[in-house]
């Protein structure tokens, strides 16, 4: 099946203000979208994920690359089949839920009762109804996030990118948000959106993108599995060299654990040699045991600890 969305060797780079130097804000980046998938993308500040959302919506240039959107080079045309959430909206305070829903409207081109009925549609579709009069200034950071779904879903977009969409949000408002857009995708939108909270990723989305410095680290699929399974080997009574040995074997260092030794071996090709090799050197295996590391493991291993995640 073709993607809906292909991105290939794309590059995006920037002149500093100040000192006119040019830094790489994207490096090559390969992605897919898969129709009807929630993929995340991941990473900490600057790692690149808001750029890539602005150069898919037309709102940079992209320094090189391509994009193909439903199999055919990305246009402004085809764009109209895209929605965006920014992960902080901009809306006119003073406007009522109803009157901004229609101002959008009409810049998608509905007019007429066709605007009419496809707000009142969406303005249900996100639980809007008890509010459509009331003034955008009054309310909170979990309705406001509401307010631009629903307007990035007016034109009943294919494809729907949220920045951040979860940012703010109380365990309430993020909940919603969930089965919002697990509701959305059930209705046949394809669904990509950033997030710095890893544990509504995990839960939401089909894949995860892992970007850092402007590159992709890691495409991870949740619902499949990927890659191969690693174990945690722990040997007792095993000498220097064949540790040594196990080592290279498995690309992994030993860690002491008690009076036995723990080491990590990725593959279950490699499972076989590894246990041939402690036998061979009169060992003692005690335990193997798979690894099933969590999107934050995972997340941590591209990225490192301390860094701050966006």
């Amino acid at each position: 099946m073709t993607p809906i969305l292909e991105i290939r060797s794309l590059t995006k780079c920037f002149r500093h203000n100040w000192t006119l130097r040019q830094f790489v804000a994207l490096e090559q980046l390969d992605l897919d979208v898969r129709q009807g998938e929630i993929l995340g993308l991941i990473g900490p500040n600057g790692a690149g994920k808001t750029t890539t959302f602005k150069v898919v919506l037309g709102l940079l240039r992209p320094t090189s690359g391509r994009i193909q959107f439903q199999g055919a080079p990305l246009s402004t045309a085809a764009r109209a089949a895209i929605g965006f959430l920014p992960e902080q909206p901009y809306f006119y305070d003073y406007l009522t839920v109803h009157e901004t829903l229609t101002m959008y409207g009409r810049l998608y081109g509905l007019s007429g009762s066709a605007l009419g009925q496809r707000v009142a549609q969406v303005t249900e579709r996100v639980q809007l109804g008890h509010k459509r009069g009331a003034r955008v200034r009054s309310l909170s950071k979990g309705t406001l996030q509401r307010v631009g779904i629903a307007q990035a879903i007016l034109n009943q977009p294919d494809l729907l990118i949220l920045d951040e969409p979860m940012s703010g949000l109380d365990p309430i408002g993020r909940h919603t948000m969930r089965e919002l857009i697990r509701e959305l995708r059930a209705g046949g939108t394809t669904v990509i959106f950033s997030s710095h909270i890893l544990p509504d990723a995990e839960a939401l989305c089909d894949r995860v993108a892992i970007l850092t410095r402007g590159m992709l680290r890691e495409v991870i699929d949740l619902r499949a599995g990927n890659g191969e399974q690693a174990y945690h080997l722990t040997v007792s009574g095993v000498a220097v060299e064949a540790l040594g040995a196990l080592a290279r074997l498995t690309n992994s260092t030993p860690q002491a654990a008690g009076g036995a030794w723990r080491i990590r071996v990725s593959g279950s090709s490699v499972v076989g040699p590894a246990l041939d090799l402690v036998r061979s050197a009169a060992g003692s295996v005690d335990s193997l045991v798979p690894v099933h590391a969590s999107l934050e493991e995972r997340f941590l291993e591209h990225v490192g600890h301390g860094q701050p995640v966006d």
